[in-house]
């Protein structure tokens, strides 16, 4: 008898949560230093648009990248739930005097600002694995928003940025699930084949 993959994700999601609020414990926000690794890197230097996110619960936390983006003269945008039934995301440019508003699921969001494409996505995990997927809070807006992006032949990479111990053997995933291009950890960048 086959187990439902949703029951299988539930599962993993439960284990991932749990892991993830121990290792958050072990870091300091002021610890976390992306910027030695993406100023070596190309496709970073090249950018113009960046998209990351808020912090929320035990997510690795954004505050040296988003710092650190802004430093590079990029614009950074945070994610923006839409309210209709296609559960996109769109990207607003976020400036450090503006002000955010907590939206949908408690994720701070800019109001009033311009949207943009990026170049880089910058996405959050509960867990990943080798060959490029992630496990998310099961909502699958970054997984609908990246095949959408997909769709209309924008050019992008995808970057999930976790703690290196979240890594797991394999993600349980789905058709509807998107490979990442690249996973960021608090130590390395790794490339996905």
């Amino acid at each position: 008898m086959m187990i439902d993959i949703n029951l299988q994700k539930k599962k993993q999601r439960t284990l991932s949560v749990k892991k993830r609020f121990i290792l958050n414990k072990f870091y300091s926000p002021n610890n976390l230093s992306f910027n030695e690794i993406l100023q070596k890197i190309d496709w970073f230097n090249n950018s113009i648009v960046v998209a990351s996110f808020i912090s929320i619960k035990s997510e690795i936390s954004t505050i040296s990248l988003n710092k650190f983006i802004w430093k590079s003269g990029k614009i950074l945008c945070l994610p923006v739930m839409a309210d209709d039934k296609e559960g996109l995301l769109s990207f607003s440019q976020h400036n450090k005097e503006d002000s955010l508003v907590v939206g949908k699921f408690g994720v701070k969001e800019p109001i009033h600002t311009k949207s943009h494409l990026p170049d880089i996505i910058f996405v959050p995990c509960l867990a990943y694995d080798k060959f490029g997927f992630r496990l998310g809070y099961g909502g699958g807006y970054y997984d609908k928003t990246i095949f959408h992006l997909y769709s209309i032949k924008h050019n992008f990479i995808t970057v999930g940025l976790a703690y290196e111990d979240q890594r797991v053997d394999k993600v349980i995933h789905d058709h509807l699930d998107q490979k990442l291009n690249y996973i960021l950890t608090e130590k390395q960048l790794y490339k996905i084949l």
